[in-house]
């Protein structure tokens, strides 16, 4: 009886002070892209300094964007130049290089109950690479948003990695790239 009552206060309080529940749900997704190039160009393309092409981040300017391609590494975004301001995005959880990457972590839905397994698996494909993507997500989710984080990584990977690599811009870096430049 007395835990009772203490859960029905619990529950009470838990009301007065905002708290609401959620659903948690789960969901899959997954898509390939042909790009063409070998998968060590594209594996270190799309590591290490993605600030190149990696379009979403916190900071309008962010000093750094960063995969680190070796497991336990982090793919994280600094703020500002000698700041230790950022976010982390992911953790690199599994690293097989050139072939497959696997992060861990909410990316850009930081602030969410979100649970995010991202998995890259590049193999060669003729004279180029298959870059499939898998998407395992669950938490405070729904279908919409788990749509949305679909088409973030077909635009990151379809929309920006492939026209970065197949213009040559991964080979400068640094340099302006008309990548992205509309025709």
């Amino acid at each position: 009886m007395l835990f009772a009552l203490m859960a029905l206060a619990g529950a009470v309080a838990l009301q007065d002070a905002g708290v609401e529940s959620f659903e948690p749900q789960g969901f899959t997704a997954s898509f390939t892209v042909e790009i063409d190039a070998p998968p060590a160009t594209v594996f270190d393309a799309a590591t290490g300094d993605v600030s190149p092409w990696w379009d979403h981040s916190f900071a309008l300017e962010p000093a750094e964007l960063v995969i680190e391609p070796r497991f336990g590494g982090r793919f994280y975004e600094r703020l500002r130049e000698g700041s230790d301001d950022g976010a982390l995005h992911a953790t690199v959880i599994y690293v097989d290089a050139p072939s497959a990457l696997r992060l861990h972590g909410p990316l850009g839905l930081s602030g969410r109950s979100v649970d995010l397994v991202t998995s890259w698996t590049l193999r060669p494909q003729d004279d180029g690479t298959r870059f499939q993507v898998d998407l395992a997500m669950q938490g405070q989710i729904d279908a919409e948003l788990a749509a949305v984080v679909l088409a973030t990584w077909q635009h990151f990977i379809g929309g920006r990695l492939k026209p970065w690599i197949e213009a040559g811009c991964h080979r400068e870096p640094q340099s302006p790239c008309a990548a992205w430049d509309a025709p």
